[in-house]
């Protein structure tokens, strides 16, 4: 079994770490004040109100334990893959309302950070994210394919499905 280069593993951890400090960092104050989070998606105008407390409960904890499953490694490939989803969406979601023309603080690190940036930043802040986690997640699914494959191949025949 070829082991990935120290380069490519320090890469992708420091990856890892950086999408974990950010998303830990967001979920902390929106944990803390879903009430305020709730009005924030609400400026989104794309959640059914009924909706909005459930979201404004839920998301910082999917944040918050993608996060540490980064930190940790345990889960990493999930969580990879969860973080790159989540910024994927953010992003759909800021699209949206700068197409629409709907002025709004994004509300990503929590309710207090209002005034402080537009769309058009925080569209960029997520494409910058996004080209940390497209990395990560390709390097952990590579790694995992190659790990799962020989595992597989190094079996005796009569074992393999």
């Amino acid at each position: 079994m070829t082991r990935p280069k120290p380069a490519a593993r320090w890469a992708e951890r420091l990856g890892r770490w950086a999408l974990a400090a950010v998303f830990l960092y967001a979920s902390i104050p929106k944990i803390l004040d879903p009430a305020g989070f709730a009005v924030d998606i609400s400026h989104y105008d794309i959640v059914p109100e009924a909706l909005l407390p459930l979201l404004a409960v839920t998301l910082p904890w999917i944040e918050a334990l993608g996060a540490l499953a980064l930190i940790t490694g345990f889960a990493a490939d999930g969580a990879s893959v969860l973080i790159l989803l989540l910024l994927l969406t953010f992003l759909g979601g800021l699209l949206q309302a700068w197409v629409r023309g709907i002025d709004l603080e994004c509300g990503c690190f929590g309710h207090k950070d209002a005034g402080t940036g537009n769309v058009l930043s925080a569209l960029l802040r997520d494409l910058a994210f996004i080209g940390i986690a497209i990395p990560v997640v390709w390097f952990r699914l590579k790694w995992r394919a190659r790990d799962g494959l020989e595992d597989t191949a190094s079996e005796p025949a009569a074992t393999r499905p």
